[in-house]
């Protein structure tokens, strides 16, 4: 024990350094954690520090403070584009940002959208206008120009957006399973490791809201018990307009957007009431030339040419070609489904009989005849006010038709005695009766139902036996067929008296004509046609041979030449 005392008096010095080495370590030690310990926070967008504050409190106070500054500016909810995270760092003194130089920061580094409301066409964003009821009163306006003027509707805006409660529930009881905490509304959200992201509830796009517009329920004040009444010449054609809707999925859905994203009422309007375009395929048939197809098809010969670089020359293409052709189509349309009264004539057929007393080319009214008259109604639908499709509901006959005879004469014309004056045959012109007075120049008012198309195959007169009461011109199937002169279609539909698809135009005075064996009717009857108007399509419906339009001019109900008349 004495040697141990003894040892360490000997060796007191030794220990004296010793222990002062321990201390100097101790001392270093703390130093250096104290000089390099987390003292501040960073924020960070995007991965780039845009400031340093002393306690992540300031960051969070001065964030929430610029979004309710923005929200009270602009009067609406909004959005911050960005993602802010803060996170523990060690600065030094001078490289913390005051109050002032965090604010500017903040505002340099941040964008934000403001909340607005857009209208989606089959899920495609046609318009962003500024609140969702500015959205309901432009489809309103979209909707109702298909309606009386007196009518009035309502749009049903249902919320089809997918709840998000259970699922932001269900996320929390995740996270804290796996240790980490989310925040709500102006609180924070820290994860264990990593950045801590900011949140405030107002600088967040909130929980997204899509609603599906349809119209809802329809008012049309009625004139009468049965519907509305359109006047035409010679009956009244009683409509009930029973359902409206749109066409297309429309929704609407709010958004975050730059202010000059946003449309006025007017613009989105005009927007939602354009065209878009698609391309079909359409095959060149004989007569076809660009420039026709582009008018008919609503484009330009340019654009027709853009679309198909292999035309070299557009007056050398082949029948059978196909080409590419854009044509326009509504953004937004609507389908309407009305039900319509009107009266129909049932033609009244004609027999012709063989009457040897007359002369070749004469005829004689033997009996008398009428047409019939039948109420319909259908029900009719239409897309922007065309009709694209009907559907008789009902049909009655008020009056039964009665067959008209004519007698056409058989008896061989004598010739004529020669003579030197040629009075005679001035005076045989001049004798011709109803034929010479039918055709003076007053009555040339029709024109050829083809516009010259197509080939004479067949004409008015004697032929197999019988007496052809028209004239027939035989065309490739789709010739377009022409309004011979301006009218009123008084009959559009099939005839089973052997016309099939049969147009009947009246024209007034007494004078009517019928175009015969169409394939498709573009016109309805009560439809006032311009000449030249495109009323149906060659065919060869009924009782026909071949594709050909069997074109008749008649007068106060009797077929008459149509070749004194064109």
């Amino acid at each position: 024990m004495s040697s141990f005392k003894e040892h360490i008096k000997n060796n007191k010095k030794m220990y004296k350094i010793i222990s002062g080495i321990t201390m100097a370590v101790l001392v270093g030690s703390t130093w250096i954690w104290l000089a390099t310990r987390d003292n501040s926070y960073a924020l960070s967008v995007d991965g780039k520090v845009i400031a340093v504050v002393k306690e992540k409190e300031e960051a969070q106070a001065a964030y929430e403070s610029m979004v309710k500054a923005l929200k009270k500016e602009k009067g609406v909810d909004i959005a911050i584009n960005e993602t802010l995270t803060i996170e523990p760092v060690h600065s030094k003194a001078k490289e913390i940002n005051t109050p002032e130089e965090l604010k500017k920061s903040l505002e340099d580094n941040l964008s934000y959208g403001i909340e607005a409301y857009e209208i989606l066409v089959d899920g495609q964003s046609y318009a962003v206008v500024a609140d969702q009821k500015s959205a309901v009163k432009i489809l309103m306006g979209i909707a109702k120009q298909y309606l009386p003027e007196s009518g009035d509707l309502t749009l049903d805006v249902k919320d089809i957006s997918e709840t998000s409660v259970d699922v932001l529930t269900e996320n929390k009881e995740e996270n804290k399973e796996a240790g980490t905490s989310e925040s709500t509304m102006g609180s924070t959200s820290q994860k264990e490791e990593g950045p801590e992201v900011i949140e405030v509830a107002d600088a967040l796009p909130q929980e997204e809201v899509t609603t599906k517009v349809n119209v809802g329920s329809i008012e049309v004040p009625q004139e009468s018990e049965d519907g509305e009444e359109e006047e035409t010449e010679g009956q009244k054609i009683q409509r009930v307009i029973q359902g409206l809707d749109f066409n297309e999925e429309v929704t609407i859905r709010n958004t975050y957007v730059d202010t000059d994203e946003i449309l006025s009422e007017e613009e989105a309007d005009q927007t939602l009431r354009a065209n878009k375009f698609h391309q079909i395929e359409y095959e060149l048939k004989e007569g076809d030339n660009i420039w026709d197809i582009a008018v008919s098809h609503a484009t330009t010969m340019e654009r027709i040419l853009e679309l198909n670089p292999e035309i070299e020359d557009e007056t050398r293409m082949q029948i059978g070609q196909v080409i590419k052709v854009e044509v326009p189509s509504p953004i937004l349309s609507i389908s309407t489904v009305e039900e319509a009264t009107f009266k129909e004539l049932i033609p009244g057929e004609i027999e012709y009989v063989e009457f040897s007393d007359l002369y070749e080319g004469e005829t004689k009214v033997y009996q008398e005849g009428h047409d019939g008259l039948k109420e319909l109604t259908v029900s009719v639908t239409k897309v922007n006010g065309v009709e694209v499709s009907r559907q008789l509901i009902a049909e009655t006959v008020l009056k039964e038709p009665k067959i008209k005879v004519i007698a056409y004469g058989t008896k061989e014309k004598p010739k004529p005695k020669p003579t030197n004056s040629g009075s005679s045959s001035n005076s045989n012109s001049s004798s011709s009766g109803g034929s010479s007075s039918s055709s003076s120049n007053s009555s040339k008012k029709f024109i050829h139902p083809l516009k010259g198309a197509g080939r004479l195959s067949s004409a008015y007169g004697s032929r197999w036996g019988s007496f052809h009461r028209g004239v027939d011109y035989a065309a490739p199937a789709g010739t377009p067929i022409y309004a011979s002169a301006a009218g009123e279609v008084i009959y559009s539909g099939y005839n089973n008296g052997g016309f099939g698809y049969l147009v009947i135009i009246d024209h007034g005075n007494g004078y009517q004509t019928y175009y015969a064996h169409c394939s498709k009717l573009y016109v309805r009857v009560g439809q006032k046609v311009s000449q030249g108007q495109n009323i149906a399509g060659v065919g060869s419906t009924g009782n026909s041979t071949g594709n050909h339009v069997h074109f008749e001019v008649r007068l106060n109900g009797t077929p008459v030449n149509p070749a004194n008349y064109i």
